[in-house]
């Protein structure tokens, strides 16, 4: 049976074109069911595509505008989006702002792009309201049967997390789904419960990583990095669970554990190195660092100039008058800040201006073009001036060659991280104090 001419076929899907109400989250499943139904049987081009898609910021535009504005919008983009669709195409809702559309059997990865890049080109028209228009964007995730799943869940997981990975963009984004996008996707699906029992029973640990002083080799301090071997999945990379415990209110959790068993490791050193411990800035607006970090000092006796904060450059600081403030008591206490990261977001520059900062950490991707592309120096060069000129020290992360580490040497970069040094070490009272 060839999958074009039986196109009309696809119309007496009970689920399709059922009337002015669109198909609800169940009867959208079901017709997905129905497609791969039709779709398995036949022999050619044996394909079709599922898109997800949303209205991007729902929940800012019910809030500001009203529910009633939100259900305008909503209807608009359904009406919008009809127009668009080939026949033996489905659009249903899936609830939330929230929706799929089947492309008919026949349609290639590369059709399917097409009509999905038509979906997100209607958010270019505003939407006309009584007295006025608003804008709207969209996010969406596709994924393409049989490549991404032979089943209704398969399909729909791998267009959920290719939806998830494009609103992590900041919406008006479309991502295609990939075997590796949707593993993490499934990884973290219940990922939030078992990390508060992994902090609850201690079920974290901690890897050191060595910072070397550049121009003797000799190590001066440790980064602590925090880890997890989730129970029947291994190691989890840091920057999902760390994502998860952000989005699910456990982030401070995990700082708390993390700089305290630091500190208690560190006050057991034989050889007195720093410790460096990354910290949420979700603690700078409620002004409680400065509280967490005295307390933890106190019950672990560690001096406090050997304890180092790092905070994340691209990371949300908060208001830059509480941000001063709260930093300013941490400082007092003795205790070292850095800005980690550095260069890797938008602000850095107006955070070497306003913050009472001691170190900035040079992101890799600085450190990789080292000695290869002269640009690449040129700002090395002078970034490393203006630390000199503002009295903070730089630390490069990263560091992989020789001649990586002979460059920073030779413009005044005072500390370096990276496998060239030393590779992290796990979870140790007492990791390697002696010279790289």
């Amino acid at each position: 049976m060839d999958a074009l001419a039986d196109l009309a076929d696809l119309t007496r899907n009970p689920i399709y074109n059922s009337g002015s109400v669109l198909p609800n989250r169940m009867q959208s499943m079901e017709s997905v069911q129905w497609y791969i139904e039709q779709t398995a049987g036949l022999t050619k081009r044996a394909k079709f595509g599922l898109i997800r898609f949303n209205l991007d910021h729902l929940s800012f535009i019910n809030e500001r505008y009203g529910w009633d504005v939100a259900d305008i919008i909503l209807e608009e983009i359904v009406r919008r989006i009809e127009k668009l669709l080939p026949q033996g195409a489905f659009l249903g809702g899936m609830g939330g702002g929230n929706f799929i559309v089947l492309t008919p059997p026949g349609y290639t990865q590369v059709t399917t792009r097409s009509l999905m890049t038509s979906i997100l080109r209607i958010s270019e028209a505003s939407v006309a309201l009584a007295s006025s228009s608003l804008p709207f964007s969209l996010s969406i995730g596709w994924s393409m049967f049989p490549e991404d799943g032979h089943t209704v869940d398969d399909l729909l997981t791998s267009a959920k997390a290719a939806l998830m990975e494009a609103q992590r963009l900041g919406g008006g984004h479309e991502r295609r789904a990939d075997e590796e996008t949707t593993r993490m996707h499934i990884l973290s699906s219940s990922l939030e419960q078992d990390l508060a029992v992994a902090v609850e029973q201690n079920g974290l640990f901690l890897n050191w990583m060595p910072v070397v002083d550049t121009a003797s080799q000799q190590i001066v301090a440790h980064e602590a990095l925090l880890r997890w071997n989730r129970p029947g999945y291994g190691e989890v990379p840091p920057a999902l669970f760390i994502r998860c415990a952000e989005e699910a209110g456990l982030v401070e959790m995990l700082d708390s554990w993390s700089l305290k068993t630091a500190c208690m490791a560190a006050a057991s050193w034989d050889v007195p190195h720093r410790v460096c411990v990354n910290i949420s800035p979700v603690w700078l607006v409620s002004e409680r660092l400065s509280k967490l970090v005295k307390e933890i000092l106190q019950e672990s006796g560690l001096a406090p100039e050997r304890l180092q904060i790092e905070m994340s450059e691209p990371r949300f600081f908060g208001p830059e008058d509480i941000t001063f403030r709260e930093l300013s008591r941490v400082r007092a206490l003795g205790v070292r800040l850095a800005l980690d990261d550095f260069g890797s977001g938008f602000s850095s520059l107006e955070r070497l201006r306003f913050y009472p900062l001691d170190q900035i950490k040079l992101d890799r991707r600085f450190i990789n073009s080292l000695g290869e592309n002269n640009r690449a120096n040129e700002v090395m060069c002078a970034i490393l001036a203006l630390a000199r000129a503002l009295n903070i020290t730089t630390c490069a992360k990263g560091v992989e060659t020789e001649s990586q580490m002979a460059f920073l040497d030779a413009y005044g970069c005072e500390e370096v991280q990276g496998y060239l040094l030393g590779s992290p070490v796990r979870d140790q009272a007492k990791p390697a104090s002696q010279s790289a």
